[in-house]
């Protein structure tokens, strides 16, 4: 009997655990999604700018589409919809069914214009709903408003993004779930049928998951996630017995010792991977993470980035303030990287005021550029602490490895360190970046 109670114990630490880390990740992808997506809508607010400078007429409108759906992934098409009628829409191929619908169909026109605030225009988001063109999709609409020659505010029409799911989630990298050992569903209500709709899934089903709500615009999502059911061999059936047989002669104090061995195991583990201060992943943790990276990137031959980030400034604010109130920055800096890389990349630690990104399956050194020279600017934001107003800057340097020819983990660090290195004689606050196929990149 005792030992059945050691055995239901362990049993239901494990599902506690389990849960708490299911419930982390579905958090942390949710953010995820709701990212890319937004990022995706912004493109709307790019047609409305050719629709206020063109004063209602976009002549140039195919040639301006496609220049802007390559900077906005997870776009299927952009289109104008004057007076909420699609009249121009690119690619037309694949699209035709879409051009001259009509986005009031089954609405009143006039109450739905008469609800619109010309002062306080938003982007409307809708799915998942079966779009015209067929596949299940959603859409972004911005309400477009040009002065009349009277001076006020006429209704000219929509501009409007439209998403193919789930591949305009690509971004989000939901199938890292799955390798990550959970199985998982991401579900939103059909604004058309009323239902729940299947947005991306994993192939293995769902059991006791925790869910997350998934916030585009005004439309709700759910992310579910839970833990892979793990068949349990004859090994964990022998070791249960053993472990029942055990504990039934066995005093009550091994017992207590036994949970406080497996408590402290657990703890012990984290603490091998995980900086204690931040949160993130510490040196070893990705260094392992790293080769793991570079084995992917030669058998892809894709394109993988290590970047090293150091503070300046960090030691004055030390210094004068304390250490208290340093590590509040460090903390700080660790919250705004993870902001401007992808879930899928690894944010880590080193020790002192040091960082390191690695980046996998990176589409272009643009790509790369764009994420460092977001990262220095989101470190140099003022930062409040409750001494006051503190700012620090990044010093970056990043290497981009295109699994072209042979390397190592430290040989990529090297690099990047020396690039750190040349960021810091420039100026500092300032990256730079080296590409194995380039020259090394302007700060």
């Amino acid at each position: 009997m005792l030992g059945l109670l050691i055995l239901q114990r362990f049993e239901a630490d494990d599902l506690q655990l389990e849960a708490t880390r299911a419930r982390e990740t579905a958090g942390i992808f949710s953010v995820a999604v709701e990212k890319v997506m937004e990022g995706s809508l912004i493109a709307t607010r790019s047609l409305a700018v050719m629709v206020y400078q063109g004063k209602g007429e976009v002549p140039e409108f195919s040639s301006l589409a496609s220049f802007l759906l390559p900077l906005y992934k997870g776009a299927y098409a952009v289109s104008l919809a004057p007076e909420g009628v699609i009249r121009q829409i690119k690619p037309l191929d694949n699209n035709l069914l879409a051009r001259d619908h009509d986005l009031f169909k089954m609405q009143d026109r006039s109450a739905v214009i008469a609800s619109l605030d010309p002062n306080a225009l938003d982007i409307t988001f809708m799915g998942p709903f079966n779009l015209v063109q067929g596949p299940l999709g959603a859409i972004g609409m911005l309400p477009v408003f040009l002065d009349d020659p009277g001076g006020q505010p006429r209704f000219w029409g929509y501009t409007v993004v439209t998403l193919v799911l789930p591949e305009a989630l690509e971004n989000a990298n939901l199938p890292a779930i799955e390798a990550q050992g959970y199985a998982y569903a991401l579900t939103g209500i059909d604004p058309v049928t009323g239902e729940r709709r299947v947005i991306q899934r994993s192939a293995a089903p769902l059991s006791a998951p925790q869910c997350r709500d998934v916030h585009v615009r005004s439309t709700t999502w759910q992310l579910c996630v839970a833990p892979l059911a793990a068949p349990q061999g004859s090994a964990r059936s022998v070791f249960d017995i053993v472990l029942v047989l055990v504990g039934s002669v066995m005093p009550a104090w091994l017992i207590y010792t036994l949970l406080r061995l497996r408590k402290n195991r657990r703890e012990l583990q984290a603490q091998a991977f995980i900086d204690p201060l931040t949160g993130l992943a510490n040196r070893r943790f990705m260094l392992a993470q790293l080769e793991q990276a570079l084995a992917l990137t030669r058998r892809e031959r894709s394109c993988l980035a290590v970047a090293l980030l150091d503070l300046d400034g960090f030691k004055a604010i030390n210094d004068q303030l304390g250490h208290a109130e340093g590590d509040q920055v460090l903390i700080n800096v660790a919250r705004r990287l993870k902001q401007e890389v992808r879930v899928s990349d690894l944010v880590a630690r080193l020790g002192g005021d040091e960082y390191v990104l690695v980046m996998s399956r990176v589409a272009s050194r643009a790509q790369c550029e764009a994420v460092l020279a977001r990262v220095v600017q989101a470190i140099a934001a003022p930062l409040e602490l409750a001494s006051g107003t503190v700012e620090v800057r990044a010093s970056i340097g990043a290497m981009l490895y295109r699994g072209e020819h042979d390397t190592d983990c430290s040989a990529l660090l090297k690099e990047a360190d020396e690039a750190m290195y040349r960021a810091k004689q420039a100026g500092k606050n300032c990256y730079v970046l080296v590409d194995d196929r380039a020259s090394p990149g302007p700060p």
